[in-house]
């Protein structure tokens, strides 16, 4: 029997509301098996479906346009920081396209490793895919579609999902490293570079969207 993508990602979503509504506190945590990283995060939001809608197409079109206007907000603290490790590998972006017919972005970046540059021009090509469901659950689903010098596969979905109070958002990113880097990218490695900025997303998100509501609840313009 064949299910459709609508199904498994609502099943998706359920199973994993189920998972996390036990969880006393906010979570991020990571799995390895078979050179693939796996990271489940969560956190609670007291604020309402509708401005979750909002931020999430502001954080889809930021995304698209221009990536460089997310570190005002939803990457805010994340980029560059003074500990050295947690800056071994960096994605220096130098041009970001979308193709409005397919909705395919491109990322062009240089890689560095301890501020050298090791490989120039690498191509990030994926799509960005919003859908809302029936309960008023969301889902934005990344695939990066070809291999690249850095990555070998990836794909990440970001949910919403409604609770009895407010609700959750959680992220579950799926990553596997190219050859050297599946190599250097230790499981310490990752944590450093990766893990810890998953967890300052989620709470980005968070803080702007209760922002949004106290200022409609306000009626500040």
């Amino acid at each position: 029997m064949r299910l459709s993508f609508t199904r498994i990602i609502v099943s998706v979503s359920l199973l994993l509301a189920t998972v996390f509504a036990f969880a006393a506190n906010d979570t991020t945590f990571t799995k390895y098996k078979s050179q693939e990283f796996v990271t489940y995060g969560f956190v609670r939001v007291n604020s309402s479906l509708t401005t979750a809608d909002a931020v999430v197409d502001d954080l889809i079109a930021d995304f698209r346009g221009d990536p460089e206007l997310l570190f005002e907000w939803a990457l805010k603290g994340l980029g560059r920081q003074e500990e050295a490790k947690k800056n071994e590998l960096v994605l220096a972006l130098k041009e970001t396209t979308l193709d409005k017919m397919t909705g395919v972005f491109r990322i062009l970046s240089d890689v560095m490793i301890a501020d050298k540059v090791v490989a120039r021009d690498i191509v990030i090509e994926g799509d960005m895919i919003k859908t809302k469901n029936a309960d008023g659950s969301l889902n934005v689903k990344i695939s990066i579609h070809k291999s690249n010098f850095l990555i070998k596969k990836a794909h990440g979905t970001f949910f919403v999902l409604p609770q009895k109070v407010g609700f959750l958002y959680v992220m579950r990113v799926n990553v596997t490293f190219n050859w050297f880097f599946n190599l250097f990218i230790t499981q310490r490695r990752y944590a450093d570079l990766i893990e810890w900025r998953i967890t300052g997303f989620l709470n980005n998100m968070k803080q702007e969207t209760e922002r949004r509501l106290l200022i409609e609840n306000k009626g500040i313009k």
